[in-house]
């Protein structure tokens, strides 16, 4: 079987290229260039000029006495393009139709088998559906897997760790992936020799970045190398402002904490902030160069290291972790500091969870908050991990996720926080 291509189904409907030149030839000559505007008069001149209905003298298009004659007769090829349809076309006339293109062979549909399980449009369309046995459907064969679309499991932690921050009065800060080192490190009374400021710690950039305005650089200037009024000697070392112009990308979301001190905080107030942090350090089944913090603090009177415990068991007793050993720790910033561990009963062991402290007089003095503060700051790939109960962070970040268990993991562990 055949049909009309696109280009024979318009000259059926708007008439053969040839035969539409020969009608305008018929009404006046025309200039070869103002012919050359008419529609498909290349393949018009093509066919008129080897029917021999046309002549081309000086430039001037005329009608032949062949051409004359040419629309008084019935054209053979409009005879053939009526023809397809019916399908009664001759092989002599299906070559003269394939030879300009004008017509195209049905795609023919076998059956490869009496049986089949499907009932396709061209099926219907060719009626071959009467000649054909369907089998029975087995409704007890499970049918095709499908993976509707969810979020990464580490995006749903980071969900549900805003939810809980927030519905224990947290209020959201955010701030810059790149930072000084001021932010990162000297605002908070880090000192400039600190290990942590190595590049083998720490990912430095070019250039230098501006430091906040001069009378909070002169106050955090005094803390480092005398204590100020905190009753401290400070670091005894001369602080160098060029140090604190260093561009890096931020080590800890600390760096937002303190922003925020230096906007201002009103007595008492809970804030925390989530985000990406970078470290140079070698990757391991419990760190990446680069990871997800979650950060918080709550500046109150009266807060102590029991406070403290006491939110750190309350903050991961929604998330299902009621496991919970302290250990002291060291941070240059808080005194004093602790690490929390979390037990995990599917893989018998404990897990790093978090690291918190109380803030040092040193590292409030400059804000002039004479609260205590009592801060945190875990690993949100690390609850990831302890949650989902996967061996190595690479299997909660980065490229080396496994696809099948990225569709496949229980959203139901977090949903029912």
């Amino acid at each position: 079987m055949y049909k009309l291509t696109e280009e024979g189904l318009k000259y059926l409907k708007k008439g053969l290229p040839e035969i539409n030149l020969v009608k305008k030839l018929k009404e006046r000559e025309l200039k070869f260039a103002d012919a050359k505007k008419l529609e498909n008069f290349n393949i018009a001149l093509q066919w008129a000029k080897k029917n021999n209905w046309i002549k081309i003298e000086k430039g001037i298009l005329k009608l032949t006495e062949k051409g004359e004659k040419a629309t008084k007769e019935k054209y053979k090829i409009e005879e053939l393009l009526n023809k397809v349809a019916k399908n009664e076309l001759s092989e002599e006339e299906v070559r003269i139709l394939s030879k300009r293109n004008l017509i195209k062979k049905e795609k023919e549909i076998r059956m490869e088998r009496k049986e089949i399980l499907n009932l396709t449009p061209e099926l219907l369309k060719t009626g071959l559906w009467r000649e054909v046995k369907f089998k029975k459907y087995n409704v007890e064969v499970p049918g095709k897997k499908i993976y509707p679309g969810k979020k990464h499991p580490l995006n749903l932690i980071i969900e549900k760790i805003r939810e809980i921050f927030v519905e224990m009065g947290f209020k959201e800060i955010n701030g810059p992936l790149i930072e000084t080192a001021f932010w990162d490190m000297d605002s908070m009374f880090i000192p400039q020799d600190h290990p942590a400021r190595e590049i083998q710690d720490t990912f430095y950039l070019s250039g230098k970045g501006d430091l906040p305005d001069k009378d909070l650089v002169d106050k955090v200037r005094e803390i480092q190398e005398k204590g100020g009024k905190t009753g401290s000697i400070g670091w005894r070392i001369k602080w160098n402002p060029e140090i604190a112009r260093q561009l890096l990308l931020r080590t800890h979301t600390t760096a937002v904490t303190y922003r925020k001190f230096a906007r201002g905080i009103e007595i008492p107030s809970k804030y925390f902030c989530i985000g990406r942090v970078f470290r140079n350090e070698e990757a391991d089944s419990t760190h990446l160069p680069e990871f997800h913090q979650a950060e918080g603090f709550i500046a109150a009177e009266g807060l102590n290291l029991r406070s403290l415990m006491g939110f750190i068991k309350e903050f991961y007793s929604k998330i299902g972790i009621e496991k919970i050993k302290f250990k002291f720790a060291y941070n240059p910033y808080t005194e004093p500091s602790l690490e929390a561990f979390g037990y995990s009963e599917k893989m018998k062991r404990w897990i790093e969870l978090i690291n918190s402290g109380i803030f040092r007089p040193e590292a409030l003095a400059p804000y002039n908050i004479k609260v205590p503060v009592i801060a945190w700051g875990l690993a949100v790939e690390r609850l990831a991990m302890f949650v989902f109960e996967k061996k190595s962070i690479k299997e909660i970040l980065g490229h080396t996720c496994d696809l099948k268990d990225l569709r496949q993991y229980d959203i139901l562990k977090v949903e029912k926080w």
